[in-house]
């Protein structure tokens, strides 16, 4: 058996690096995969999102996250022809009511509860035996029961 000696060529060894976390981040951003709340800090979203779930049609998980990029911040920066389309403040208002009497009666954010009370909290809204006084709540839950079936569809 005869035991080559040529030079053998090789290569030189490349470190191969993983992107940065924030290259990963934004590709989950711009895939659609990760939602980032523009008019709603991360509480809210979160609410929202439990809320918009058992709103809507099963299946439709990207409800919260359209009606969240539809808010406006003052009713001013709609068209004039246009129907009113939902004011960001409104929206903080009623999401920041929502956990505040949830913490309040359970302990728990709205987020931590199980679905059935979540279902329960939001239907005793609806029959204004859970009000706020800051906001007309069953008259929010109503305008968001209606923006998430639109958007849902």
């Amino acid at each position: 058996m005869a035991i080559n000696t040529e030079q053998m060529t090789v290569a030189p060894l490349r470190r191969t690096t993983d992107p940065s976390p924030t290259i990963w981040l934004k590709r989950l951003i711009d895939s659609g995969t990760l939602y980032i709340p523009q008019n709603l800090n991360p509480t809210q979203f979160a609410t929202l999102q439990a809320i918009t779930l058992l709103l809507s049609h099963s299946g439709s998980y990207y409800a919260a996250s359209r009606l969240d990029a539809t808010l406006v911040t003052s009713a001013a920066s709609a068209p004039p022809d246009a129907p009113a389309p939902p004011i960001a403040f409104d929206y903080r208002l009623g999401l920041d009511e929502i956990e505040i009497i949830t913490r309040t009666r359970t302990n728990y954010s709205f987020t931590e509860l199980p679905a059935e009370l979540q279902d329960a909290i939001l239907s005793l809204i609806a029959s204004r035996d859970l009000t706020s006084r800051k906001l007309d709540l069953a008259h929010w839950l109503e305008d968001l029961h209606y923006q998430t079936l639109e958007l849902a569809a």
